[in-house]
Parts: structure tokens; sequence; C-alpha cells
């Protein structure tokens, strides 16, 4: 990858106009990420909710708010532990089955979660669906394979626009459809959600994954069958050779050429004289420092934005009295759904310009620095509480801007990750970066909830602040790794 020194028989690699993307693909993989983000986030307006409603933690605020956050941290750590198996695998034996396959159990998983009655049983559900969904991984895999270096920033900016909207939708419908007996006061309401009152958004996602398996089998495979050709010594090349690659590392000896043809261009690998193909010449991933550099940043980003995903409503509902907003899970809704359309205009319209301008890694760290004195804006706003139209207007600005810098970062990032793998180990690099942010958006609500609680308990002016301070911080860190990153990462691998 970084370090193979790539010899080019023609000039192809350098991408003067863009490639055009293949736009029904790029539907079919934005259905499948957009269910993944619903399924990921629709959580969060009913956790506490739903905490009270199975009688956990319903004596005390605080503890609600880490009962709440063990919830939704289950999901992304049952990730944690099988994306990378499943990028290996779909390495292997191809993305298309396995992409049904993950859907397949977000859909029944949602339907499970909704008819849960007891706080263990939906911990479970919520594991296990995660432990079997490797979606995510796997999308990233796709989308990195059916795009080039000139088009690559705008696929995965309309990827990071899926997971924009669905995790905006999410949201907004989980807390239009919770508990709708109670909330629209309803007399004559249905037996079965009053029995079940997050039952409707748990359908809504299952709905949505079902779309999204055919989505997945709508897709043509995309996951390179082999390298054709190893050559030893100069003797006659070896076929076969995908797992060669894999293990090539990044060793600066071994040559990846290309041949002439101008309608296909074949890939090789040359291994010098005196070394023998048979030698162990693995060089793991987790020594590749471009790929553990890369996948740290993102997982630090996935940590700010999902920590920031469950501490707005949290804050939001809160009373004035602790330091909260006091707003009504209508008036969350809107400022969320704001932030959906800023998402997309945005993505559709600037972002390209910016992404052209700047490129995949100024555009990541231009987020991230930008984002740091942003999160300490939302805090602001409990400032203004007899002030309502002003409060208003800062938070739809501060939404705006969150939406843009979410976009500008997660793409990037993204990028920059894709053009960290080669073809032959794209899987098993998607698997291993959305593993390590698996594990810090699982640690995520946990922590958002749990310094929440521990900031409402205190009584030292501006307390409020606390959380979203630490999430400053975490920003300001997370650039300070990012200035490591080379800019040769502007470019993809071959």
């Amino acid at each position: 990858m970084g370090d193979l020194e790539l010899e080019h028989s023609n000039e192809k690699s350098s991408f003067k106009l863009a490639t055009p993307l293949p736009r029904w693909e790029l539907f079919m993989i934005w259905i499948i990420h957009a269910s993944q983000a619903f399924q990921t986030t629709m959580l969060f307006p009913m956790l506490v909710f739903m905490v009270e409603h199975y009688h956990v933690g319903s004596r005390s605020s605080h503890t609600a708010g880490q009962y709440a956050g063990i919830l939704a941290s289950l999901f992304p750590l049952a990730q944690f532990c099988t994306s990378i198996l499943w990028g290996t695998v779909s390495d292997s034996t191809g993305r298309k089955p396995w992409l049904a396959f993950g859907n397949i159990v977000s859909a029944v998983s949602a339907l499970l979660l909704g008819l849960c009655q007891r706080y263990t049983s939906a911990c479970i559900v919520r594991f296990v669906g995660g432990l079997l969904n490797g979606t995510m991984t796997i999308t990233k895999s796709v989308l990195g394979e059916i795009c080039d270096g000139s088009n690559k920033a705008k696929g995965f900016g309309i990827l990071n626009l899926a997971w924009g909207i669905g995790s905006v939708a999410g949201p907004v419908l989980s807390g239009l459809l919770a508990q709708p007996c109670s909330q629209y006061g309803i007399r004559s309401c249905p037996r079965i959600l009053t029995s079940y009152p997050f039952l409707l958004p748990c359908v809504a996602a299952a709905i949505f994954s079902t779309a999204a398996v055919f989505a997945s089998l709508s897709l043509r495979e995309t996951r390179p069958n082999r390298v054709p050709y190893v050559q030893v010594n100069g003797s006659k090349p070896k076929e076969d050779c995908h797992q060669c690659v894999l293990e090539m590392g990044t060793d600066p000896s071994i040559k990846v050429t290309e041949s002439g043809d101008e309608e296909e261009s074949t890939k090789f690998v040359v291994i010098p004289d005196g070394t023998s193909d048979d030698k162990n010449r693995t060089v793991p991933l987790l020594r590749d420092r471009n790929v553990l550099l890369t996948s740290f940043c993102y997982s630090l980003t996935g940590l700010i934005f999902i920590t920031t995903d469950e501490l707005f409503p949290i804050f939001g509902a809160a009373s004035e009295r602790v330091g909260g907003l006091g707003l009504s899970s209508s008036s969350l809704g809107l400022i969320l759904g704001e932030g959906g359309v800023v998402l997309f205009l945005y993505t559709l319209l600037l972002y390209p310009l910016v992404s052209q301008k700047l490129g995949p890694l100024n555009c990541f760290l231009l987020g991230l620095i930008t984002s740091v004195p942003l999160w300490l804006v939302f805090p602001a706003a409990s400032l203004l509480s007899h002030a309502r139209p002003a409060q208003w207007t800062l938070l739809t600005v501060a939404m705006a801007a969150r939406s843009a810098i979410a976009c500008t970062t997660f793409t990037g990032v993204l990028v920059l990750i894709s053009n960290s793998a080669s073809s032959g180990n794209m899987g098993a690099v998607m698997g291993l970066s959305h593993s390590l942010c698996s594990f810090f958006r699982a640690v995520g609500p946990a922590f958002g909830g749990t310094i929440w609680s521990y900031a409402v308990r205190q009584t030292f002016p501006l307390h409020q602040f606390l959380a979203w301070l630490a999430i400053s911080i975490i920003a300001l860190f997370t650039f300070s790794i990012a200035m490591l990153l080379p800019p040769s990462l502007n470019l993809p691998a071959l």
C-alpha cells in the first residue's frame, strides 16, 4: 500500500476527468447505508422512555441515563467484535450475499426489539443483531470498489449523506411513533400498542431493512476474484495470487506493475531475486501505519459524533433547572430535521466543490478543527432560555454547521481509509476501521450519558458545559493525530 513501489506503463492513474458514478448501484448502496443509520440511531429519542418502561433506573434520572447509554452501546459494541470477520469473509466469498444476510438480520432484530418487555431482552436483541450484521463494513468496501480516484470523494460524500439522512429520519420517526397512546392521548388505543409502546418505530426500521435486502440482491458482485499473476525471479507468472497480494504487506522490494494493454490493464506482483514466493512475507494490517492512523482517526470521529447524537436529545429534553433546554420531543425533531435538510443540500451542492479544492486530507482536518468551538455553542444556547427566538436561531445555525462539518469530516476520512487499502484487502481494511469505530461508538453513548448524569449533579456555574467541553477536547486530540497522516493518502493505492 503506502510503501509499495508502484510502476505504471501509462498515465491513466492521473485522473483528469471524473469517471461517472454508477447511479443505480450508488442508489442501492444509499438505501442500504441509510437503513443502517436508521437502525443505529432510532433508539436515541426513546431510550430514556424505554428504560422507564422496563422499570430499570426509573427511580433516579441519573441512573436512567446510564441504563440508556448501555442499551445504546450494545449494537456498536457487537459490531466491534465481528466487523473484521465480516470484512475478511466478504474478501474471500463475495460482498453481495453477506449484504443481504446482514439486512435480514437487521429487519428481524428490529421487530424483536419492538416486542421486548424486559431490559435484559432488549439488550440481548441489540447485541446479537450487531454481532450478525456486517453490512456497514461491506457497504463501504463495495463503494470503494465501484469508485476510482476521480470520483471516490463524491461517492463517499453520497454515502455520508445516506448516513446523515438515516440518522435524522431514525430519531424523528421514532420520536413521532413511539408511545403513540400516551403521546397523543388516544383513548381507544389498540391493545398491541399499549402492550408494546415502542413497536411502531421498530416496524418502520424493519420495513426499511427489508427494502435494503432487495437493494443488496440487485447489486452486482464487486469483489475482485483474484490478481491474475505473480512473477518470481523472472519465472513464468503464477495464477491465483489473491492471497499473495494480501500477504505482500509494505515491503519496498516488491513491485506492483501494470501491463500496457489499453483495454484491460493487468496487475501482477514481481518478487525480486533471492526471494521465495513461499516465504512468509505477511505484514499484518495492524503494522500498516497508514491503515492504523486512518482507522484510529475514523474511530475517534465516530466517538465524537455518536456522543453528540446521543447527548443532544438528553440535553435538549432536560429541564432548564439542571442546565438543559427544556424542549419538547417535537421541537427536538424539528431541529434535527433542519440539520438533515442542510446535510442534503451541502452534500450535493457544496461539498463536491470543497473536496475538489482541498482534497480528502485537508477536508478531514478542516472539519475537525472547526468542530472544536462548535460543540460549545450547543450548551451556550441554555443561557438564552429567556430569549426563545435567539435560542432557536443559535440552535438552528449550530445544527446546520454540525451537518456540514459531519459531511466534510466523515467523507474525508472514509476516502483516506479507502485510499490506504489495496483491491485485495479492501474488506479487511474496512472491517478493521469499522471495528475500531464501532468500539468507540459503543463507548460514546455510555460516555455521554454518564458524563451528563455527573454534570447535572454538580452545582458549580455552567456545569452543563462539562460534557460538551469533553467532546471539544477529543476533537482537538483527533486533529493532532490527523496531522500525522501523509499527503500520499489523497490518492488511492493500487
